[in-house]
């Protein structure tokens, strides 16, 4: 009876501490899922960016879930060079919010995917 009511208490804490932690906001996960993601025949916010059709809201919530990953620690790699590409990718959003001439060409440069989820990413 022991054993069992043990059990019970250790399995109860755990799945809570699942619970809790699948709660947590994670904003390199909100920013991706926002703006790098799309339901299958629609296009991501940072592609409707670089081409010009991204509304202002959408871009504005795009700059503010980027500004959040500022805050955030790496999962994997430099965290200096982690906050600099962010920074740059924050910078381009500024520039895009503003529409300031060759926004969208440095908002494309700066959503390099593949260097930030070469280095960052975990696997």
């Amino acid at each position: 009876m022991k054993y069992q009511l043990l059990t019970a208490v250790v399995f109860t804490t755990l799945t809570a501490s699942l619970a809790l932690a699948a709660d947590e906001p994670n904003p390199i996960k909100d920013s991706m899922k926002y703006s790098h993601k799309a339901p299958k025949g629609e296009k991501k916010i940072n592609e409707k960016i670089i081409e010009g059709a991204a509304t202002d809201a959408e871009i504005a919530k795009t700059l503010e879930l980027y500004k959040a990953i500022g805050d955030t620690k790496p999962p994997k790699g430099d965290a200096a060079d982690f906050k600099a590409k962010v920074a740059k990718l924050v910078a381009a959003t500024e520039e895009v919010v503003a529409k300031k001439p060759d926004a969208a060409m440095h908002y494309k440069e700066a959503v390099n995917c593949k260097a930030c989820h070469s280095e960052h990413k975990a696997d």
